[in-house]
């Protein structure tokens, strides 16, 4: 219901709303967008994103997206350019990790990855 009166809100007010949610609900793809919400920085949570992503789509929310790289525990530069690929066919993708983590934006991996 929030999705819902905020999207209409804006709406209203002449402008296109972009509402990301991370609990969803039958229905909330004409409202809002959803993110499947933080996830470990391993190859499993990727795959993982990709199915998740799909399911949201055959339920109705064709905006449906992942944290790029991981939210939880530190990435690699491997994980992390390989997430960035996968993140390319995403409806939406963001990279998102916690404060206590190593930042995981692509040019703090330059050193690691071109040395090798």
């Amino acid at each position: 219901m929030e999705a819902k009166a905020t999207s209409e809100y804006f709406t209203k007010a002449g402008k296109r709303p972009m509402i990301i949610e991370r609990s969803a609900s039958p229905g909330i793809g004409k409202y809002a967008s959803h993110t499947v919400g933080d996830t470990f920085s391993d190859v499993a949570s990727m795959a993982q994103s990709v199915t998740s992503i799909m399911a949201d789509n055959i339920a109705g929310v064709p905006l449906s997206g992942s944290d790029i790289c991981g939210t939880i525990y530190d990435t690699t530069p491997e994980l992390c350019a390989r997430w960035h690929f996968v993140g390319a066919f995403y409806p939406f993708s963001r990279n998102h990790n916690t404060v206590l983590t190593r930042g995981q934006e692509a040019y703090s991996f330059a050193n690691e990855i071109y040395e090798g």
